[in-house]
Order: structure tokens, then C-alpha cells, then sequence
């Protein structure tokens, strides 16, 4: 592996973590917690994260992470999430279980490897917004919903929030080493003219912009949809990859995952910006990037799922689990101007 896409992805997705067993799991569990139960592996792209079902206590999910993940980052999260609790406590986000000892966090070296930072979280129960059925309701209320938590994030702050993350939106240019991994060339094409776009009318707008701590990760398996009405948001996860940053890079994370079915690409994207205009109006600047961000983000998955399926064989079905719905985006929104996207997102995400 050269120098720079190591530089690029630095050692938490450069390199991959030693295995972790549910043995190991209950044992961390019954020493640190003093609860007892199963635990099942979850799949994860740094981390290893266990759903666990204990005797008479509910339900959690115990993390372990990655040995080179700074301590400060997953204080960030114990943080986060704990803010988020005493602003909108109705907001369905993980609450941080504390150990025996009273620590939301503490590091233990697992099976004689390299110490890992330990985590217990409870778990959120329903369908996880990829395997739900989708619907304009659906759309919208995700909107909404991540609205919410851009606002119950605001005014917060912690000192790793201005960590150097790849899942940056405004980092794309980083990546273009990564695109020697698309074996397509029309692909691979088309990939570049994203990034060249971005960085000629979206990377000069950004510094402009609101920003803030947000998720940054509102992809359809970080979400948690009712299982019995699966329009209704019922819990985010994973606040692994939080950041500051305009505001409006966390919306088009969010809007890319609207897949367009039929129609206009940007309809399903349009609905869900409505929804989340409904409670953080955007200004005009923001609007006219989104297109440009909403590519970015793609883009961004495509460089870095198609760098790992190549370097971790074993994960290349959980990192590639969105490739076909990604390059078909991409490909129909290649086929739209800018000038006609913004058009399309100004006419069509009216809140009312």
C-alpha cells in the first residue's frame, strides 16, 4: 500500500482490525458490566460491534474499536449522544450504558492484542431503513427527523470534532488516488468529471456556509425504521463518523439514500428536503451546491467501497452492499446540468 492512500485513509480503514469473538464479547461484558447473555456479531466497516440480549436488562450493542481509534473520538460520540438526551430526550438515539466502574468508556486489551476502547450503547429496535418499504411519507419524515437532530446538536462542540475524516464530503478531492480501483473507465470517467465539479463550484462555496457538529453518516443502514409502519423513523445509529460541518453536507449525505425508483432522479431527494426544510429552512447558497454534494457523496462511495473490496476480500460484501443503487445514481444524475438539478431542488422541496 503507497504512502498517500494510507495518508488518505488513515489507519482505521487503512488496516483491519484483529477479530474479536462472541466468547471474547460475553467476557468483556460480564467483567465490565456484570451482565450475562448472547451476543451476535454486527457487521462493521473499523469496529467491532456486537448485538447483545442479556437475562432481564434489555438489549445493547458493545463496541469495540478499532486499535488505532483515538480515545477523544469515541468520548466525541459519549458526548454527542448525552447532549442530544437532555435537549430533545424524544429523539431515539442510542443511550451510553456505563460499566461497573462508572466509565462510559475504558480500553482493555482483547485476546493479547493492541488495547481497544470499549463501549456499551443500548439497542434500537425496528427495521433498518434498507430493507424497508419506501413511500413519499418515508421521505419526508427522514428529513424531518434528521432536522431534529442537526438541531438538538447545535451548540455543541468537542475537541475531536475537527478530526481529519475521509467520510468528509468536502475531502473528495483525496480520493481521486482511489479511482485506479474502478475497473470500468467509463465509470471511472465519470467519477472524475464529480470531483472536478465539486471542487470548481461547491469546495469554493463551502467555507461560506453554517456548520456545525453533525452525523454525517445518514446512510439506509445507520437508520431504524417501525417495523409495522415503516414511514415512521424510529431510531440513527452510529454517530461514528460525526464531524463539523455545514450543514448542508449532512442533508445531502442524507438525500443520497433516497433512491430514485422511477420518475426524476431527484424526486425521492426533493421530498426529503422538503421535510427537512420544514423545520431548518435552507438559504439559497446551500440549495445551490446540494446537486454538487449529493454527487460528492456518491462518488465518495464508490472510490472507497471499490479501495476496500480490493484490500479486505473478507468485507467485500458489506462494503459493496450499495454498489448497484450508487453507480445507477450517479450514472442518472450524470445526465442532468447543474443549472436543471438546482432548478428541480428549488421548484420541488418546499416545505409546505
Amino acid at each position: 500500500m503507497s504512502r498517500a492512500v494510507h495518508d488518505a485513509f488513515g489507519d482505521t480503514l487503512a488496516e483491519n482490525a484483529p477479530d474479536v469473538s462472541a466468547t471474547d464479547a460475553l467476557a468483556i461484558l460480564r467483567k465490565h458490566y456484570g451482565l450475562a447473555g448472547t451476543a451476535q456479531p454486527l457487521p462493521g466497516e473499523r469496529d467491532h460491534n456486537f448485538h447483545v440480549r442479556t437475562d432481564g436488562e434489555g438489549e445493547f450493542v458493545l463496541k469495540i474499536s478499532h486499535p488505532a481509534e483515538d480515545a477523544g473520538f469515541t468520548d466525541f460520540q459519549n458526548k454527542a449522544l448525552d447532549h442530544i438526551c437532555l435537549v430533545d430526550p424524544t429523539l431515539p438515539v442510542p443511550f451510553v450504558r456505563k460499566s461497573l466502574q462508572g466509565e462510559a468508556q475504558f480500553a482493555v486489551s482483547v485476546d493479547g492484542s493492541a488495547p481497544r476502547i470499549i463501549r456499551l450503547v443500548t439497542y434500537l429496535p425496528g427495521q433498518l431503513l434498507a430493507r424497508s418499504p419506501v413511500s413519499a411519507a418515508q421521505d419526508r419524515n427522514l428529513g424531518i427527523f434528521l432536522a431534529r437532530l442537526g438541531r438538538a446538536l447545535r451548540g455543541f462542540f468537542h475537541p475531536a470534532a475537527g478530526s481529519d475524516l475521509l467520510w468528509d464530503i468536502r475531502k473528495i478531492a483525496k480520493t481521486r488516488p482511489m479511482m485506479v480501483h474502478i475497473a470500468d473507465p467509463r465509470r471511472r470517467a465519470m467519477v472524475e468529471r464529480v470531483i472536478d465539479s465539486f471542487e470548481e463550484h461547491a469546495a469554493p462555496v463551502i467555507p461560506k456556509l453554517r456548520a456545525q457538529i453533525v452525523h454525517n453518516d445518514m446512510n439506509s443502514y445507520n437508520v431504524v425504521m417501525d417495523a409495522s409502519r415503516p414511514e415512521v423513523v424510529s431510531g440513527i445509529l452510529d454517530f461514528g463518523d460525526m464531524i463539523h460541518s455545514p450543514l448542508i453536507c449532512d442533508l445531502a449525505i442524507g438525500a443520497v439514500y433516497r433512491w430514485p425508483a422511477e420518475g426524476h432522479p431527484l424526486a425521492p431527494a426533493s421530498r426529503f428536503v422538503a421535510g427537512y426544510q420544514s423545520v431548518q429552512p435552507l438559504e439559497v447558497e446551500e440549495i445551490g451546491i446540494l446537486f454538487h454534494l449529493i454527487r460528492a457523496r456518491l462518488a465518495l462511495i464508490v472510490n472507497i467501497a471499490s479501495w476496500q473490496a480490493e484490500r479486505f476480500p473478507a468485507k467485500r460484501d458489506y462494503v459493496l452492499r450499495l454498489a448497484t443503487e450508487v453507480w445507477a445514481s450517479l450514472e442518472r444524475l450524470d445526465d442532468l446540468s447543474s443549472r436543471e438539478a438546482t432548478r428541480y431542488l428549488l421548484d420541488h422541496s418546499n416545505p409546505e
